[in-house]
Formats: structure tokens, sequence, C-alpha cells
């Protein structure tokens, strides 16, 4: 009998390290489960797609009037998403939420999707694993964090993984004594090398990962879309001055081109290439061309490092110096407060220099995969 694997993310998500977690993840969980009987691998879209144009206007007028009236949208919402997941999900035996940066409230209303993913699993008795997801931040006086943490400690939860923070994880949302299984893994996209058949070339090129102005703001660091702007004018300014060979790019998602025109003008109105990739594949095609990355989204520097092209990170969330940490290079990642081009642009051709050092790289990247191992063999013993 065919055994069903869904793997829930961000489908419809336009940057495009989201769809890079999924195929990793996913890529993974069939290597783990070759050889083992017959599975049916599916995906469950955790957020809207494709709605006609009279249901997107209903459901904005809808929310305006509650956001009028002060009241809380968040059953409504709720009752969406469980009737939007019961009809994707068609007799599964498991659950793999795929990743990303999973285990937040403060904005983009994750924490109701893994909500109402978990109230669907436990009314349906599907196990479910969080795999290698982001933990940002924890709050006892904030209602969507206690209703996260509420979701995360359902027995129906058999296992969390996280690729930052199991501190925060296990000391604050885990309630003590519970049987749930937790570990720090790498984020599986550290294998999208081998997932995507795509190595690195050789090259004397240095990529810059534009990120959009508003997201250092919207994590509470104090440096706006000028700010940004100013940044990345004197950062190309500086590459120019060294004579070094640099290209512009992004991760995908269209905010992250917005400041382009800004910049230009900075820059006495020269007119700069970008490279904005639209598919996943292509995402990873143009950092495998890059000798050393300068970028500020995560998985410009976790695609990176899986194909062994050193990266300096550009620090707008905890989770970026975090993963500079465990991957032994903390000093190649920045503040905003540290945004000094000079000591930026030294430190990427240091690391162009340094590398990674190569135990160390297979020892991290490792982890992702044992995990997933590990789970899998528990899953089929019937002991998960």
């Amino acid at each position: 009998m065919n055994k069903k694997v869904y793997f829930a993310g961000l489908l419809s998500e336009k940057n495009l390290g989201d769809i890079v977690i999924i195929e990793s993840t996913e890529g993974l969980y069939r290597e783990a489960l070759f050889g083992k009987g017959n599975f049916i691998f599916k995906r469950l879209n955790l957020q809207f797609s494709n709605l006609s144009f009279v249901r997107r206007v209903v459901r904005k007028l809808r929310r305006m009037s509650f956001k009028m009236l002060k009241v809380d949208t968040s059953k409504y919402e709720l009752s969406l998403l469980k009737n939007h997941y019961r009809k994707q999900l068609k007799d599964a035996d498991l659950i793999v939420l795929v990743g990303g940066g999973l285990i937040k409230y403060k904005y983009q209303g994750v924490f109701l999707y893994l909500t109402a993913l978990i109230d669907v699993a436990e009314e349906k008795n599907i196990p479910l694993i969080i795999n290698a997801a982001g933990v940002e931040g924890y709050d006892d006086n904030d209602a969507r964090c206690q209703l996260l943490k509420d979701s995360l400690n359902r027995s129906i939860v058999k296992s969390i993984t996280t690729r930052d923070d199991i501190e925060t994880l296990n000391n604050k949302y885990i309630e003590p004594g519970a049987s749930v299984h937790t570990d720090k893994v790498a984020d599986p996209a550290v294998y999208c090398n081998e997932i995507y058949q795509i190595e690195k070339n050789k090259s004397d090129v240095f990529g810059i990962g534009l990120v959009r102005g508003g997201i250092f703001l919207d994590n509470e660091r104090e440096f706006g879309p000028d700010n940004v702007v100013d940044f990345y004018a004197e950062l190309i300014t500086e590459m120019e001055t060294r004579r070094l060979k640099y290209q512009l790019f992004t991760n995908g998602a269209s905010a992250d081109i917005e400041l382009v025109p800004a910049i230009e003008r900075k820059l006495n109105n020269r007119k700069l290439d970008v490279i904005a990739p639209s598919e996943d594949k292509a995402l990873i095609e143009t950092i495998s061309t890059f000798t050393t990355v300068i970028a500020a989204r995560l998985h410009a520097n976790i695609i990176s490092y899986a194909l062994n092209v050193p990266s300096i990170g550009l620090v707008w969330n905890d989770k970026l110096t975090l993963f500079g940490q465990d991957i032994g290079y903390p000093e190649r990642f920045f503040e905003y407060n540290e945004f000094d081009v000079k000591k930026i642009v030294d430190a990427a051709v240091l690391a162009n220099e340094q590398g990674y050092e190569p135990q160390q790289w297979m020892n991290y990247k490792k982890t992702a995969k044992d995990n997933i191992n590990y789970l899998v063999q528990k899953w089929l013993r019937g002991e998960l």
C-alpha cells in the first residue's frame, strides 16, 4: 500500500529561497525513503493562491470591516486556512513542514498557518514534523505567540527541529516534560547543490545581493530605505575603486529590486545591471557563477554555502548572525551599525582567499541529512 507524504510550505512565495527549501527538503526525504517501500509525495501550499478577483475583494472588505470594528480577525483567518488545508490533504500518512521562518508571530501571519495546519493534522490524526524552522522571538504577553506555543505543544507534532535558536525553542516554546523530539540542524538548502545537481564555476566575479528597503525597520533595526540606498551605492563605489568585478542580483522577490532607481541616482544616473531570477534553479545557477557573495537574504548565504562559495552576510535579522556562528565564521556577518563598506569588502576578499574549512563544512551539512534519516526510520517503525 502506498503511503502519502505531504510537504507543506510557502509554494506561492516570490522569494525563491523558500522554493529552494521545499525542493531540498523533499529531495532529502526521497533519498531517505528510497527502497524502503512505496510512497507518494505531495505538496501542500500554506498560502492561498489563484483566488478569483471577486474572492480577493470580498476577503479584503471583510478584513477592513473587522479592523474598523476593532475585532480580532484570527478566528476568521484560521477558519479560512483550515478549509484550505482540508481540501489539499487527501489520505495523508505524514506531513512535513519544510522549514524557513516558520516559528514567528510579529509579521507575515505565519503563526496562523502553523496553528491551522496543526489543528487539521490533529483532526485527521496525521503525524506532523516541523523541519529546520527558523525561530524568531518569544513573548509571554503576546497572544499570537501564545497561540503558536499552544499549537507546537500538541501531541500530533512529533518533531520540531530548528536551523537557529534551539534555546528559545526548548526553553520558551516547548513545555517542560513534553515528548516532542527537538534538535538543531542545518537548513535543508545546504544540500541544494546535490538536489539541483549544480556545482560552482571558477570565477573572479563577486555577487552583491540586493534586498528591499524596509526589511531592517521591519525587524526592529533603525536602518531605513535611504540608509540601504546609501550603503549599496557606497559598496558599489568601493568595489569599483578596488577594481573588483561584481554582479548585482536578487533572490527573486520583486521588492528586492525596488531601490535600484534610487541607487542609480546616487551613482550619477548610471544604469545598473541586476540579475533577477524568476525560478529557483536559476537563482542557484546565478550564485554558482560567483567567487564570493555579499548578501542580506539568508538563503543567498545558505545557497552560497551549499556551493562552497564564501559569503558575507548583511544582518537584518538574528537568523543571519546565528548562521554565521553555526558555520564557524561569525566575523563574516555584519550588523547594520557595522556597515563600513571598506571593512565589508576587506572581509569579502579575505573570505574569498580562505573559503570554508572542509571538514567543518561537511559536518555541518550532514546534520540536515542525519536528522531526516533518523525521523524516517522512526516513522517507518511506527515509533514517531
